[in-house]
């Protein structure tokens, strides 16, 4: 079962991933003219899954996954390297106002960069 739970971690990291360099590579991309920037399916999931995050926020919800993986991992907790390492990168033991302002702070810029990088019409 350490496996499965193992698996949902990496892929929360890989969405937290995800959601953190299109704060970036959209405005980058979109001065070097990288045509995948504009994908407007893909600007539309960064902009859909940080507003996710965001209203999960404000509504005071775990996440899904994370209570997916704490279920299935019980009190055990992953004895491997890079498990451990991941947690520590996802999961920050701050109080619920720091979230708050970051979440709201990084959708005004995922709403911001929809405007001065705008997606495609296609």
């Amino acid at each position: 079962m350490s496996f499965i739970a193992d698996f949902i971690l990496f892929s929360h990291f890989g969405i937290v991933i995800f959601i953190t360099l299109g704060f970036f590579i959209i405005p980058i991309g979109y001065k070097l003219n990288w045509n995948w920037i504009a994908n407007r399916k893909l600007r539309l999931l960064h902009c859909s899954m940080m507003s996710f995050v965001t209203l999960e926020t404000f509504l005071g919800i775990t996440c899904p996954l994370t209570i997916i993986e704490n279920s299935i991992r019980g009190a055990n907790q992953s004895n491997s390297f890079i498990s451990y390492w991941i947690t520590k990168l996802i999961y920050w033991d701050l109080p619920i106002l720091y979230f708050l302002i970051l979440y709201s702070v990084v959708s005004a810029w995922t709403l911001i960069l929809w405007k001065l990088c705008p997606p495609n019409n296609k």
